[in-house]
């Protein structure tokens, strides 16, 4: 009973608090403004509590497996002795020297010097020096004159790497000294005393002739810019017979990008002036020659497939400051080439362009020409090639087909026989049938290449390459000194790392020699003589004797035969030429 009137006394003053607060409370539920969203956390989740069961009907149940060892004792008269730790002999790596020098001498007094080093000036600056000298007194069997001879090369180049670009300049001295030495035993048989000719005594001409080239030369290249690089070269060039020649070559390769191709772009600026003091038999006319050139040739890059694609073309204004006269010419730059395989790859291509004859580029094809040249432009119209090369195990080869068309062509043609064609008494040194000039003509060459070389390991490797030509001129009856058969091989071989043996042969087939000849009937002709194949085997060994310094012996015309380079110049025999191999640094 008294539980029942507690119960109705809390129930009324539950009842009597609820309605104050009701009286008291002013926020009406119309305007309830919520200011935070409901964000649950994981502490909300509902969690079940009891591990769920699972139905399998192809559930089975674990059997227990019982392990056991069976023990039985080994007779073994095996006694482990000591151990101690291997040892592996270290490998030295190679070092690989600054300065390299090479001196040695030989028969016929030939006398060999080449200096390869570099100076490095700071961190970023090094300089290069490069020197080569060979000499040899002459003393070829039955030669009349003095054919002793002198090439020496020096070079320094200054190279510098800067923050966004690099640059080298160098200036370089080439000095050579050679004779005109191929007389005609033909002619000096034709008089009663041998020791004339022309009715002049052979023990006063002095057939010498030098040469000296000079040059200075710079080059910017650029990294992440459209401006590729810039070259710059100047060439001087002289005789002992004031012939003097200048050249100066500007060019520059642009790239620029387009969308998703790049276009290059290259361009170059090339002035030849020079002057011979006399023409061929007539030494009050002096010759001077100048030729300006500005070329500019863009090409892009294209992918099609398996098929890769340089399309270009060359555009040159060619203009002869002497005669005031300009041509313009546009020459094809297209090559394509495609992958059988990655061993394989066939191409195909068409090339051209205009090569500027100059004395310095004469001279070093044949020292023996005289100061009276005719100087022009080759115009390389049209090169056609195609070809396959490749890589079969440790053979790799290249063969190649190709059709050459070039007009004005630069032939060597002997200077003509001043007794028979216009009587005088030679005055110069060059004018007794043993020099030679410069002839031209339009040549078309269809020509077939093979490359091929085998390493049958990293000490040992062997190259053959075969050359065959066809020539075709419009005017002469020969292409002139131009050989139908070329061969080169060569091989080497590392045996340890003390000796080294290397060997070459040239194989040159038979050529023609154009000459001026008096016929008596239509003035003046041209003829042709032989000049025979050639052999040329070279064999050398070298020997380390410590890491710095070595051995050198090296025999060259093995076969001691003094075969004709040109017509009545021939040359030394065996030589045979050793010396000592040094490398260092500063």
């Amino acid at each position: 009973m008294k539980l029942k009137h507690f119960s109705f006394f809390l129930f009324v003053v539950m009842s009597f608090n609820l309605f104050a607060q009701r009286d008291n409370d002013t926020i009406k539920t119309e305007k309830l403004i919520i200011i935070k969203q409901y964000s649950p956390t994981l502490n909300d989740a509902f969690k079940v509590k009891s591990k769920p069961e699972i139905s399998d009907s192809i559930k089975r149940s674990q059997k227990d497996v019982n392990y056991s060892i069976f023990s039985v004792p080994v007779a073994s008269t095996f006694t482990p002795s000591k151990g101690r730790a291997g040892t592996v002999k270290p490998q030295a790596r190679p070092y690989n020297y600054q300065n390299y020098a090479r001196l040695g001498a030989g028969n016929f007094t030939n006398i060999l010097g080449q200096f390869y080093g570099s100076l490095m000036l700071n961190r970023y600056k090094k300089l290069n020096i490069e020197f080569d000298h060979f000499s040899s007194s002459g003393g070829i069997e039955g030669v009349r004159l003095d054919d002793d001879f002198l090439d020496s090369n020096l070079d320094l180049n200054l190279e510098s790497a800067e923050r966004y670009f690099t640059w080298n300049a160098g200036i370089g001295v080439n000095y050579k000294r050679y004779n005109w030495y191929g007389l005609d035993e033909e002619n000096i048989n034709t008089f009663q005393n041998n020791n004339q000719i022309f009715n002049t005594d052979i023990s006063a001409i002095d057939p010498l002739q030098t040469y000296l080239g000079l040059k200075a030369y710079g080059q910017l290249e650029f990294e992440d810019r459209f401006i590729k690089n810039v070259k710059i070269e100047l060439h001087n060039f002289s005789d002992d017979y004031d012939s003097s020649e200048n050249q100066l070559n500007l060019s520059s390769d642009f790239e620029f990008y387009l969308t998703e191709k790049t276009l290059d772009f290259g361009v170059e600026l090339d002035y030849l002036s020079g002057s011979f003091d006399q023409a061929f038999n007539q030494p009050q006319q002096d010759i001077d020659y100048g030729f300006f050139t500005a070329s500019a040739q863009p090409s892009m890059q294209f992918e099609f497939g398996g098929i890769n694609l340089d399309l270009g073309l060359k555009a040159t204004v060619l203009n002869d400051t002497e005669l005031s006269d300009t041509e313009f010419f546009v020459y094809p730059k297209i090559k394509a080439s495609y992958k059988f395989t990655e061993e394989l790859m066939f191409y195909a291509g068409a090339d051209g362009d205009l090569n500027q004859n100059s004395y310095r580029s004469i001279v070093n094809q044949n020292p023996f020409v005289s100061p009276t040249l005719f100087l022009q432009p080759t115009d390389n119209a049209f090169t056609g090639f195609a070809g396959l090369n490749g890589k079969t195990g440790s053979l790799s080869y290249n063969f190649k087909a190709f059709y050459k068309q070039e007009n004005d062509y630069a032939f060597f043609i002997e200077n003509f026989d001043v007794s028979g064609f216009m009587p005088f008494t030679p005055t110069n040194n060059f004018e007794f049938s043993n020099s030679f000039g410069l002839v031209y003509d339009d040549l078309s060459t269809v020509g077939l290449n093979a490359e091929v070389n085998y390493a049958a390991f990293d000490d040992f490797n062997i190259g053959v390459s075969a050359h065959y030509f066809n020539y075709s001129v419009d005017n002469f009856p020969e292409a002139s000194y131009l050989p139908e058969f070329k061969l080169d091989l060569n091989a080497n071989y590392q045996i340890g790392e003390k000796w080294y043996l290397h060997s070459t042969l040239f194989f040159v087939g038979e050529r023609e020699s154009l000459q001026f000849v008096n016929l008596p009937a239509d003035g003046i002709g041209l003829a042709s003589e032989t000049v025979d194949s050639f052999i040329d085997l070279n064999f050398g060994v070298d020997y380390q004797l410590n890491e710095r310094l070595g051995l050198f012996v090296s025999a060259k015309n093995l076969l001691d035969d003094n075969y004709e380079q040109w017509r009545n110049y021939q040359v030394q025999g065996l030589q045979i030429l050793g010396g000592l191999s040094y490398q260092f640094d500063w």
